[in-house]
């Protein structure tokens, strides 16, 4: 068994339709050669997390690299497992309008932690995102009051 952890850039063609088509063909494509794993996207940022055994997850990531769906594609973490962290996942999608489910769903699949080199890179991930679009930067609206008396 092996996991690789990557990010990529989407291409501009990649919008919302694009995105879950994609979703639906590495899902059958992955339940096929039984791999299986989570794909993250913030804007265009995407980070995948692949796992299952070494020579059909060697293919489907040389094919990965090959997708002009996405751009950039560099590995933060290629390693042997003794087994998948998520078997029953095919391929589970998070955007970023689940940012804080992602890890709490994650967690709760496994009945506790999630491996360091996943939470690092999710972590991480969600961090560069949102660093990289100042437009995801939330200002309060001139009518904001705070909830309690104090300010934090």
């Amino acid at each position: 068994m092996r996991r690789i952890i990557y990010y990529s850039m989407a291409a501009p063609g990649l919008d919302r339709a694009e995105m879950f088509h994609l979703l639906y063909q590495a899902r059958v494509a992955n339940e096929a050669r039984g791999l299986s794993g989570i794909l993250l996207r913030a804007e265009d940022h995407l980070l995948q997390v692949l796992e299952g055994p070494t020579w059909k997850l060697c293919a489907a990531f040389d094919a990965i690299r090959r997708d002009v769906r996405h751009t950039g594609v560099t590995v933060i973490e290629e390693r042997a497992i003794a087994e998948q962290t998520f078997p029953a996942w095919p391929m589970r999608y998070f955007d970023d309008r689940d940012f804080g489910k992602a890890l709490r769903t994650m967690s709760a699949e496994l009945g506790g932690d999630v491996p360091a080199a996943i939470d690092q890179a999710v972590r991480d991930f969600f961090v560069q995102a949102f660093a990289a679009h100042t437009s995801v930067t939330p200002s309060p609206s001139p009518t904001a009051r705070p909830s309690s008396p104090t300010l934090c």
